[in-house]
């Protein structure tokens, strides 16, 4: 049985030994996953979202990925914003199972209104779940000669195994408005500060840091054409991620204002070339890309990547309408 086990660990170990958190393509529209200090960020009361990626399909058993964000600006005090996220994924044939919460904080602690510029600092708070289910496996002993079958007992005696953990994160953000027509910014943000311990059976496997650096900017090309580069780059231990693109959003309605079309293409570095398409419809923004892989997995996966789907909607808060009264007169 233990050693069963330990070549069990062993498939497991580039999920759970290098610790490497969730990716995503559409890391810029994932706000909170890129940088806490993004909680509140924006000029709405409200923000929820819904992002899934299906990755590797045409290799093994697809990888996927889903996630809900909520954040909301303070009623009375708009420099602070909080919210929070859920996750869950489900990694190859074993199905190894995270599920992960947060909670995020953030507050923009200088503001220059002549100046046009800010900076908001962000923590995260987070609680990691992962599961082990060891029927999902097969074993040599479930080989009857000709195929390995399920109706075959593999004679062990399996326990389900899970761990968790808690974690935190800071991040800081800069953004100025160079001119009417440009807006620039730039993040940082540092994820799993405490390296909690992901490991099975006794094992030490700290989650390493991740640290987020990114650079974006907004130019207003004309009254209806805009640009959105922008450069991320990603580090947790041994693994580093570079993303550079841009998107080119169209105003396609001159009746309906923030009626919008889009487009973007990245490239990740040794890895994808993605393409990116959506629209935004008034306060409604839907959007999907699809990875294009050319890395040495290509010979297997034949260049196909992920799918990956985001949807947001943001919303203020009602307005307090005064009604203005005034005394019938009385008529005889």
């Amino acid at each position: 049985m233990k050693k069963i086990y330990n070549i069990l660990l062993l498939l497991l170990y580039p999920f759970i030994g290098t610790s490497q958190d969730i990716h995503w393509s559409q890391i810029n529209e994932n706000a909170l996953y890129l940088n806490p200090a993004n909680t509140g960020n924006m000029t709405e009361d409200f923000r929820a979202s819904l992002s899934t990626r299906d990755q590797w399909r045409s290799v093994t058993k697809p990888y996927q990925t889903q996630t809900i964000t909520f954040d909301i600006i303070n009623k009375y005090n708009r420099k602070l914003g909080y919210g929070g996220s859920i996750l869950h994924d489900v990694t190859g044939d074993g199905v190894f199972r995270t599920i992960e919460g947060r909670l995020n904080t953030a507050y923009t602690f200088v503001e220059s209104e002549k100046e046009k510029y800010k900076f908001r600092i962000g923590m995260d708070f987070g609680w990691k779940n992962n599961q082990m289910n060891f029927t999902n496996y097969m074993f040599d002993n479930q080989f009857d000669g000709f195929i390995y079958s399920n109706y075959i007992s593999p004679k062990e005696k399996f326990i389900k195994q899970q761990k968790s953990n808690l974690y935190f994160g800071s991040g800081i953000l800069f953004t100025k408005e160079l001119s009417s027509k440009n807006l620039f910014t730039l993040g940082f943000a540092i994820f799993n500060i405490n390296e909690p311990n992901q490991g099975f059976y006794n094992v030490n496997v700290p989650r390493s840091r991740r640290y987020s650096t990114y650079i974006q900017s907004e130019w207003s090309l004309n009254n209806k054409t805009k640009i959105y580069p922008s450069v991320n780059y990603t580090k947790q231990n041994s693994y580093s991620e570079f993303i550079i693109g841009s998107k080119l959003s169209f105003t396609i309605s001159k009746i309906i204002t923030n009626n919008d079309f889009f487009v973007g293409t990245y490239l990740r570095n040794k890895d994808a070339f993605f393409v990116l398409i959506g629209l935004k419809s008034n306060r409604l923004t839907s959007s999907i890309s699809y990875d294009i892989n050319f890395s040495k997995l290509a010979k297997a996966s034949n260049g196909k990547g992920s799918l990956e789907i985001h949807v947001e909607y943001r919303w203020n808060r009602k307005l307090e309408i005064n009604l203005m009264h005034k005394k019938c007169l009385d008529y005889l």
